[in-house]
């Protein structure tokens, strides 16, 4: 397994990166491959119910996670299974009935509003934002002119704004996180590259707020969670203590006993971006489903038009420059036809996983950090037995010959999160990294141990740890404009 879940600027539910956990794939990929042939069929030709259920456990245990709640469909069944405890203070079981952080998948719970709203013609995805929110600004003009509707939901706006400091509970709302967004820089011009952006989902739950005159909780529970009958999913911490509730855990160094996280909640203005939502993993699957059959929920009810469940699952806009990732609108993608989007926060982590053309889904909610591990080894081995896919990247290894000219690669880079130094010694590169605020036990901004990199090919290098960073999109002299690390950019400055 590779150790960058273990550092703040890396991991999806470590450091200011908490609520951009889209490397969560890359994780996966890395991690060691698991046997078995989780997801086969049974006699009857439906999954087992007791072969997942000895697999989250296995894994949950394997793992030191506290809890694990799953769901697998294929075959038009779903399986549940549930396994450990919600919170190590108090012992309480965790069950299929327990909401759980699904941290950035609700980005497709915003994008799936933004959509609502272009099949009633209230908005386009390629015409500029402020068409239809004249207030929207940024700091820079021209972006405020030219980002698109689109390049909200598709990770393209170039907003500078990642995850801005907790301001206080009387002041953290959505509307109060826009107008901070006003004075962002650009990370990149509009479309010139593509880095992870949760300032883009944010501002698109806000024009929702604007252009329905509702606030983007309420159209949340009026336009997907009530039609979809999904009971038991909340996207305000107050409704959330009305439930079973789990909460998120970081592994203690010393005694690599779980220990629970000082923080429930990412700062809530990010909602949109994915710091509130909380649900069963049954109830995640049921919106996961509803994408699948192109807008309409396993009971009938249509949330959007097939037209645009349809355009969710493809590219939209061109990208001039580096691309940290591949996705859609709102979904990441990768071969084979899969579309999933992963989540973290204080001490979790959550994926959910569609494959639409065998009509067949993976949800899975923990409440560790460091649960990538178990998400692996569910993940890999069913979409191996169920799907015959095995589409993740081996991690990259050192070259024998380490000879590299350092000098265009030298710098600093970063974001509005975090600051990388890249330095020469000896003829090798070295790295080190520090975050701008801290936000809970997986955040350090304290300056991380310098350590070497080693060249792995293509502008990828690696530390002893395997952390993984890549250079990319040369200037005309050669140097990097920008780092990559997992999904974001860093912009050297």
């Amino acid at each position: 397994m590779t150790s960058t879940r273990k550092v703040f600027l890396t991991g999806a539910a470590s450091g200011v990166a908490a609520i951009s956990s889209a490397s969560l794939w890359s994780d996966i990929a890395f991690a060691a491959d698991t046997p078995g042939s989780l997801g086969a069929k049974t006699t009857s030709g439906m999954m087992d119910p007791k072969e997942l259920q000895d697999a989250v456990d296995a894994a949950r245990s394997k793992h030191n996670v506290p809890g694990v709640s799953a769901a697998f469909y294929a075959d038009g069944q779903i399986v549940l299974a549930s396994s450990g405890i919600t919170n190590v203070s108090t012992g309480i079981a965790a069950t299929q009935d327990t909401l759980m952080h699904i941290g950035s998948i609700t980005k497709l719970f915003t994008t799936t509003l933004v959509m609502q709203l272009v099949d009633d013609g209230k908005v386009a995805l390629d015409r500029p934002v402020v068409e239809f929110m004249p207030e929207f600004h940024v700091g820079d003009s021209e972006a405020t002119r030219t980002i698109t509707v689109g390049e909200l939901l598709n990770h393209t706006s170039g907003i500078d704004a990642n995850l801005l400091p907790d301001i206080g509970h009387d002041k953290e709302t959505i509307e109060n996180t826009v107008a901070r967004m006003r004075s962002a820089p650009q990370l990149h011009a509009p479309e010139r590259a593509r880095s992870y952006c949760n300032a883009g989902m944010v501002i698109a739950g806000y024009l929702c707020q604007q252009l329905r005159g509702k606030s983007w909780y309420d159209l949340i529970k009026e336009r997907i969670f009530a039609p979809l009958a999904m009971q038991q999913a909340v996207v305000l911490p107050e409704d959330a203590v009305l439930y079973r509730l789990s909460v998120g855990h970081f592994l203690n160094p010393a005694t690599k006993a779980p220990v629970r996280t000082p923080l429930a909640y990412l700062p809530i203005g990010y909602a949109p971006a994915g710091s509130t939502a909380m649900m069963t993993a049954s109830d995640l699957m049921t919106f996961g489903r509803m994408h699948m059959a192109k807008g309409v929920g396993p009971n009938g009810t249509r949330i959007f038009s097939e037209a645009n469940a349809l355009r969710m699952r493809e590219p939209f806009g061109h990208v001039m420059g580096p691309q940290a990732f591949d996705c859609t609108i709102g979904w990441q993608r990768s071969p084979g036809g899969l579309l999933h989007h992963s989540g973290g926060g204080p001490g979790i982590v959550s994926m959910l996983v569609t494959h639409p053309a065998s009509q067949t889904a993976i949800v899975v909610l923990t409440n560790a950090d460091y649960g990538v591990s178990v998400l692996a080894d569910l993940v890999k081995p069913f979409l191996k037995t169920r799907l015959g896919l095995d589409t993740f990247a081996p991690a990259p290894k050192a070259l024998a010959n380490q000879t590299i000219d350092p000098a265009p690669y030298v710098g600093i880079y970063e974001n509005s999160s975090v600051v990388h130094e890249i330095a020469a010694k000896d003829g090798r590169l070295t790295w080190t990294a520090y975050g701008r605020a801290s936000y809970d036990r997986g955040v350090r901004t304290e300056r991380l141990p310098t350590k070497e990199l080693a060249a792995a090919g293509d502008g990828r290098f690696l530390t002893s740890d395997t952390t993984f960073i890549k250079f990319v999109d040369p200037d005309s002299s050669g140097k990097s404009r920008y780092l990559q690390q997992d999904v974001w950019l860093y912009r050297r400055t």
